[in-house]
């Protein structure tokens, strides 16, 4: 009888341990678009995501599993901003361009997941009114560097 009743205590309490460890993750719901990403030689349409109020930019791309390369996540900002971005509970590594209010991209940095409490933080060197976050490797591959541009597709 004890061996019944710590058999039930057991499969209970592991029951509410994959419950508590297992609770849905709820993304919220970006708007969408497309992006020209482009500069002399090239040119390049991908899906994003926007992130354009602070609900949406505290979140990001975090619990993302994967994302494709051809997709990224537009942060836009009223005014040009100072802060950094960091990659809390942000499961795959990430390229981050800063962009400017002309729309042009003057610094691009690698950012590595992070699942501690102290996350390291990415700051651009200078004001920037948009940053564009896409799988590492993204801007190598597709060839963009400091000086592309952008365009919004809505």
């Amino acid at each position: 009888m004890k061996k019944r009743i710590l058999l039930f205590l057991l499969v209970i309490i592991l029951f509410l341990g994959t419950q508590i460890y297992s609770s849905d993750i709820r993304i919220p719901n970006f708007p969408k678009a497309k992006l020209r990403i482009y500069d002399r030689e090239k040119e390049l349409i991908i899906s994003i995501e926007i992130a354009n109020k602070p609900e949406l930019w505290s979140f990001g791309l975090m619990f993302r599993e994967d994302i494709p390369w051809e997709y990224g996540m537009l942060f836009i900002f009223p005014t040009d901003e100072y802060g950094g971005f960091w990659m809390k509970n942000t499961y795959i590594p990430l390229d981050i361009a800063f962009i400017d209010s002309s729309k042009t991209i003057f610094n691009i940095q690698r950012m590595l997941p992070c699942t501690e409490d102290n996350c390291p933080i990415y700051y651009s060197p200078k004001p920037y009114r948009y940053a564009l976050e896409v799988k590492a490797g993204f801007f190598e591959k597709f060839g963009f560097k400091e000086g592309s541009r952008i365009q919004i597709l809505f």
